[in-house]
């Protein structure tokens, strides 16, 4: 897939951000419907790795990313759980090799893969939206990140490489 340039980036991001409690879920209908294994694994990996917060963020920019796909000139095609699972599995060595790093450390890392991309403006939407100071009342932990990051990052991959397998 061609990459997405910054503007589209930005635009879907603001616009998802200035989004309301009714369209949020109407987009939740709407990526278990359209992509039902990206939701099924999203949802997993934040039940099974994140606290309710971290989830709860996963999910959120998992939506934008899609958004952004979407916005970006062709929407995806739907992903199968097969191309999830090859995904998930070369990013795992990534997982890894970040698990320990903290805030600052995840930073440093992610900017290295974000360079190597093809999505790299995706990704550094990804990264900042990671990055942001969390509300006072959200739990987000700087040794998740990693973790987050490379979730988001097999979503990339699988709506990136869509079409092409």
């Amino acid at each position: 897939m061609k990459t997405i340039p910054a503007s589209v980036v930005e635009r879907t991001w603001q616009k998802m951000a200035q989004g309301n409690v009714a369209e949020a879920q109407g987009l939740a209908t709407r990526i278990s419907r359209e992509q039902p294994f990206v939701q099924a694994y999203l949802l997993a990996v934040g039940k099974r790795d994140f606290n309710p917060d971290e989830a709860q963020l996963l999910f959120y920019v998992g939506v934008v990313v899609w958004q952004i796909f979407a916005e970006g000139g062709r929407k995806p095609d739907m992903v199968s759980g097969e191309a999830m699972d090859r995904a998930e599995a070369a990013n795992e060595k990534m997982l890894s090799y970040l698990e320990d790093e903290s805030g600052t450390g995840f930073a440093k890392v992610a900017e290295s893969l974000v360079a190597s991309g093809n999505q790299v403006e995706v990704l550094r939407y990804v990264v900042a939206a990671l990055m942001e100071e969390p509300e006072e009342d959200c739990d987000i932990r700087d040794d998740s990140l990693g973790h987050m990051f490379i979730h988001l990052k097999t979503v990339i991959d699988c709506f990136d490489g869509t079409g092409e397998e």
